[in-house]
């Protein structure tokens, strides 16, 4: 692991959770590239050497579970310590826990809203005086950047725990956005659907805990379900180029859906009646393998 410099880092300074894998990798890749300093979260000490010796500069791991209260609150300090300022806090990181909610044990049921909720706020108001919430704080305001999930906007079946915890989040997010408006640090969500990353792959094979109840004959698809998913996926990058658009756009927007039928999305989210939805859901379902899981 790279010392840390005796002078705090004066350049720009971006705090990602979650970049071990998928979308906070990548957006590592491109704002590394960008020139910006990354603090980053990983969880295991194999990702911080892999890292590290990829990044050997401007690239500083921070090793913390982001359940894990304490390590959080001690890698905090190393931020802290090291640079006066954050331009910007991309929390990332996530998990997909699928099931019906009605077999979902609460364990797991809380494990996702622990990890992409709650986990949310408690890193964000550690990291809000480096970003401008603070009397004495004089630079620039940072910025917030959570991603979401089209999820968060749409309930899809057997997908419910996530859902919950994206709209949730969409909430969150809002209610940031306006609080913080005052230290004049802008707040954004970004609502990915399918992007190729292994967010979903991790629960292949995952469903026969849900064997002896009445959704098997459903569940059972899931794998099928998921690789159909992938084949539409849009590439990771789509999510990274976003970020920097967030970063350093003057305005950006307060939200961003990244779908490849956007229009069509929106239009089932937001303007067809609830029951028709229902139908066309139950029938998707009931039909084959072609339904995605976000």
């Amino acid at each position: 692991m790279q010392p840390y410099n005796e002078v705090k880092i004066m350049t720009k300074n971006i705090l990602i959770t979650g970049v071990s894998s998928g979308i906070g990798f990548d957006a590592l890749r491109l704002l590394h590239q960008k020139g910006y300093h990354i603090f980053g979260s990983v969880r295991k000490e194999e990702d911080v050497k892999r890292l590290t010796k990829k990044y050997p500069e401007r690239f500083t791991p921070l090793v913390f579970d982001v359940q894990d209260q304490k390590a959080v609150e001690k890698a905090s300090k190393v931020v802290f310590d090291n640079c006066t300022s954050l331009d910007a806090l991309i929390n990332n990181a996530g998990i997909a826990v699928p099931g019906p909610l009605q077999h979902m044990s609460e364990e797991d049921f809380e494990r996702q809203l622990d990890i992409n909720l709650k986990a949310v706020r408690r890193v964000t108001n550690l990291f809000l005086p480096l970003l401008g919430a603070a009397s004495n704080f004089n630079g620039t305001p940072g910025r917030i950047i959570n991603i979401s999930s089209i999820s968060g906007l749409f309930n899809s079946p057997f997908n419910g725990a996530y859902a919950i915890s994206k709209h949730a989040l969409e909430s969150m997010t809002d209610i940031y956005r306006r609080e913080l408006r005052r230290y004049g640090i802008k707040v954004i969500a970004i609502e990915p659907g399918p992007i190729k990353t292994d967010i979903w792959q991790k629960n292949l094979n995952s469903m026969e805990k849900y064997a002896n109840t009445d959704y098997f004959d459903i569940l059972q698809k899931a794998d099928n379900m998921i690789e159909n998913a992938e084949k539409s996926a849009l590439p990771v990058a789509r999510i990274s180029n976003l970020i920097l658009k967030c970063l350093t756009k003057k305005n950006p927007k307060t939200r961003y859906i990244v779908h490849r039928n956007r229009l069509a999305f929106k239009l089932l989210a937001y303007y067809l009646p609830d029951k028709l939805v229902d139908w066309f859901i139950h029938k998707t379902l009931s039909g084959g393998t072609k339904h995605r899981p976000i």
